[in-house]
């Protein structure tokens, strides 16, 4: 593991936001197999979904708060145009995406159909990322090497539309037989396996259809159709990455509990939700110390997400059985939206831990529907037990939930800061980095433009 790190940390330094391939690296190899870009590919799209970016979104949708340094800032609205540029630059667009660009542009050429598959699925997920976080993003334009160091941006919509494309290419890859070569021990999350690989893409087609049910009514229909096909079926087949115990290999959130101690604590709205409900995931997500629900503790083994070891799935059991619990509510069939809720809380228990014993009570009261009569309540109860289920591993889709929903309600701090955020409110979007300012500012200028604005109270057209 320590290897495939330093090989993103070298590879990110090469690629500026404007995706250059001028510099070469003496240190490294100038046309890299597709067997040697994927561990790297897929360590990197997992940093993405727990290291800066989910310190930041976890923050604005306060599964975290910041006590002190920077995370305090992230807590009340202090982020700039640098705060995440090493996320877009590094993490994104000049590491994950860069290497699936890459493979996808080798497997052409070597009848590697799994390599595509799997290349084309991290990509949608990581322009996922990108386009939840800012909107409009380069994509079609973006990966042109020398021909195009200056991309223009592609609308929100355009994006979506993109990255359903990828993930059904991704589907017809892993549908054909194996191809000449194939991945095996160097895809770290299935070892090649083509069927839990589809199952993955179909659960994310169905995740960013759920993106857009405040712009398509047929939103949760189109997310049922893909489901019934087929997705994944447990936790145990669900897309984790497998981080090492070791200290350049460990899951994101214990190495910065480890390099960063007391800087973050679990947020307040989370922790009332688990005190008030009496919710044995308490005790699997944090404990107090001192006065805070610590986001980590070395002496707690027991602190599921909190472990160098603790795996982060691309998309997890439990959020599929949120999905259908949501869309079968919307879509009018209450007693299948009622079934899935309940598995969804199961799962979601069972995959920290805890055993029937520990949480038929909490499933007894909070599993159901009773008492509830309106669609907006019963929707509410499906969210605000999805906002609990993905901390840690899903705070970009929890900010999701919340900006296309409102749920759960949330109250922002009384000392926000107005400077990116003049009506304080939860953050609707984060401002475009440094660098693309500096390196590619024109067509930067007419994103802010096509999207009214570069503050983090003007929401992008998602969430609309």
């Amino acid at each position: 593991m320590k290897q495939r790190i330093i090989v993103i940390t070298i590879s990110s330094i090469l690629f500026s936001s404007c995706f250059k391939d001028v510099n070469i690296d003496p240190t490294r190899t100038n046309d890299a197999g597709i067997g040697q870009i994927l561990p790297g590919l897929e360590a990197q799209s997992a940093r993405n979904l727990g290291a800066i970016g989910a310190r930041v979104t976890g923050c604005a949708i306060q599964h975290f708060v910041g006590l002190n340094n920077q995370p305090a800032g992230y807590s009340t609205y202090e982020i700039d145009e640098v705060t995440l540029n090493e996320f877009w630059r590094t993490g994104l667009y000049g590491g994950a995406m860069k290497d699936c660009a890459d493979i996808m542009e080798k497997a052409k050429a070597l009848n590697a159909p799994y390599y595509s598959g799997i290349s084309k699925l991290m990509m949608a997920f990581n322009l996922g990322l990108a386009t939840s976080c800012w909107g409009d993003v380069p994509y079609s334009k973006a990966f042109g090497g020398e021909a195009n160091l200056t991309p223009a941006y592609d609308a929100q919509a355009v994006v979506y539309d993109s990255i359903q494309s990828l993930l059904d290419q991704s589907i017809d890859n892993f549908k054909k037989p194996a191809g000449t070569i194939n991945p095996s021990t160097d895809d770290l999350i299935f070892k090649g396996d083509a069927t839990k690989w589809l199952a993955t893409a179909q659960a994310l087609k169905a995740r960013y259809y759920m993106h857009l049910t405040k712009k398509d009514a047929n939103a949760a229909s189109k997310a049922l159709s893909i489901l019934l096909q087929g997705t994944i079926l447990s936790n145990t087949t669900q897309p984790n990455f497998p981080f090492d115990n070791t200290t350049n290999g460990s899951n994101p959130i214990a190495s910065f509990g480890v390099q960063r101690p007391g800087q973050m604590a679990v947020g307040k709205p989370l922790t009332d939700l688990l005190v008030l409900k009496s919710d044995p995931r308490l005790s699997r997500y944090t404990k107090l110390v001192s006065g805070n629900y610590v986001v980590y503790s070395s002496t707690t083994p027991t602190m599921f997400w909190a472990q160098n070891s603790s795996p982060l799935p691309l998309i997890s059991f439990t959020e599929v059985k949120f999905i259908l619990a949501e869309a079968y509510l919307r879509t009018g069939d209450e007693a299948k939206a009622l079934l899935e809720l309940s598995n969804a809380i199961k799962a979601s228990m069972e995959l920290v831990g805890l055993l029937p014993a520990d949480y038929t009570t909490y499933l007894n009261t909070n599993g159901n529907f009773t008492g509830l009569t309106t669609f907006a309540q019963k929707l509410n109860r499906i969210m605000e037990q999805k906002y609990i289920a993905m901390y840690a591993q899903g705070t970009f889709e929890a900010w999701v939930d919340y900006r296309r929903t409102g749920i759960p309600v949330l109250v922002p701090p009384t000392n926000a800061q107005t400077s990116f955020n003049p009506s304080k409110v939860i953050p609707r979007r984060y401002l475009y980095p440094i660098s693309e300012r500096t390196a590619n500012g024109t067509n930067m200028d007419a994103a802010v433009q096509r999207q009214n604005g570069h503050l983090m109270d003007v929401s992008i057209w998602a969430f609309n």
